[in-house]
């Protein structure tokens, strides 16, 4: 077999007898070097294989896999294919295109290793997942010209098929998505980077990606009704929460009801900020989100009262702690010269009776933050994906603080 390169491909032709790897592997090696972004291996000019020939795509497939290079095996001729394939594993292992154009044409797409070199800014990290529109908006308001937007397409692959393998025509979504995201936010002079990464699903492929690359804050946005299915609320926070380093804040936007019967009244410009969990930073967060929007800020002290008592049982030292918590977030908010306004209300349960209070005063948001350690335990994460999301008719913002 003769090896030759030709720019960023190296083209394979004649009879592969033999395991050729070590004569293969120095020439990925140095046009690796040269072409970070990825490589291409031509087959059309494979004539045969032998056994032992096929076995060099097993070791050209892990050594692939070590680098986390983006190398395809291009043009391969249907008898080639066939007795590669005989080989056990190779299957699922070796990144295959059906020609040199589709291999570039996923080359061009990009991926994760192109953009881990240094940030001049903070960064915000937006995954293009779920409602990604609401969350660009949201991001936006957090960002301003103090931190960059980074956003994030995550390509799904399927576990049958290699990490790197081409996929026309997710590449093309990804290409579109971000283009759509990266024009909402260059109207408003935001810094903004486009990154895309690889994984089999496709939160995951966000958390592995967030913490990897240690994004000030993570902005993600999923509609309600998705949220509210047990296993997909849970994975969203949970993984989260559980991998990025920064702060995350997941935005569950409340579509707006079909449902016979149910009430179609219109929200409130008001943001609720409930006193429970890190309330000071789901504070600071709704700060600049009502200074940005000039929304009233309603804050919310829940004194829980054991069920073994009655409602309106005297609870002078709660109260006296309602009053002062209440106080001392007015303070943060005077500040900003936003309107402000303070209630309290009793029930048996904190987050059930968040609820029914935006339920009764129906703000446009309901913002509430727990420290990360808190939303691992699986009871926290289900009360705010099941409880406040059920009864509060808007969106509602969960905010993951980073520890102190």
């Amino acid at each position: 077999m003769i090896i030759r390169q030709k720019g960023d491909v190296i083209e394979l032709k004649g009879s592969l007898d033999a395991n050729q790897w070590l004569a293969l592997k120095s020439v990925v090696s140095l046009l690796l070097k040269q072409h970070p972004s990825g490589v291409v291996i031509d087959g059309s000019g494979l004539t045969d294989i032998s056994e032992a020939g096929a076995f060099m795509f097993i070791e050209a497939a892990e050594y692939i896999q070590s680098l986390n290079a983006r190398v395809f095996l291009a043009a391969l001729s249907d008898e080639i294919l066939e007795e590669i394939r005989k080989v056990p594993g190779i299957r699922s292992q070796l990144p295959l295109a059906s020609s040199i154009e589709e291999a570039r044409a996923s080359l061009a797409v990009g991926d994760s290793d192109a953009v881990y070199d240094a940030v001049r800014k903070p960064a915000v990290l937006v995954p293009l997942l779920g409602a990604w529109r609401n969350a660009v908006d949201y991001a936006a308001t957090h960002a301003g010209k103090k931190a960059e937007i980074h956003l994030l397409y995550v390509i799904e692959v399927p576990r049958s098929q290699p990490l790197g393998v081409p996929l026309p025509e997710q590449e093309h979504a990804a290409t579109e998505a971000l283009s759509e995201a990266e024009r909402m936010l260059k109207r408003r002079g935001i810094t903004t980077r486009r990154m895309i990464t690889r994984a089999r699903i496709g939160i995951e492929g966000a958390g592995k990606f967030a913490a990897d690359t240690r994004p000030r804050l993570v902005i993600a946005a999923y509609a309600k009704d998705n949220l509210q299915m047990d296993t997909e609320g849970q994975d969203v926070i949970a993984t989260l929460a559980g991998e990025a380093r920064g702060d995350v804040a997941v935005y569950i936007v409340n579509a707006p009801s079909e449902r016979a019967g149910e009430s179609k009244l219109p929200c409130k410009p008001v943001i609720l900020v409930p006193l429970i969990g890190a309330w000071v930073n789901a504070v600071e967060f709704a700060m600049a989100q009502a200074s940005a929007a000039k929304k009233e800020i309603h804050l919310l002290y829940v004194i829980q009262v054991p069920r073994v008592q009655p409602l309106d049982v005297e609870t002078p030292e709660k109260d006296r702690e309602a009053d002062e918590t209440l106080a001392e977030a007015e303070r943060m908010l005077r500040r900003s010269g936003i309107t402000v306004s303070k209630s309290t209300t009793r029930a048996r349960d904190i987050m059930e009776g968040a609820g029914r209070f935006a339920a009764d005063t129906r703000p446009e948001l309901v913002t509430v933050a727990y420290y990360r350690e808190d939303l691992i335990e699986r009871g926290a994460r289900f009360s705010v994906v099941t409880t406040l999301c059920h009864e509060a008719p808007c969106d509602v913002l969960l905010f993951c603080a980073a520890p102190e």
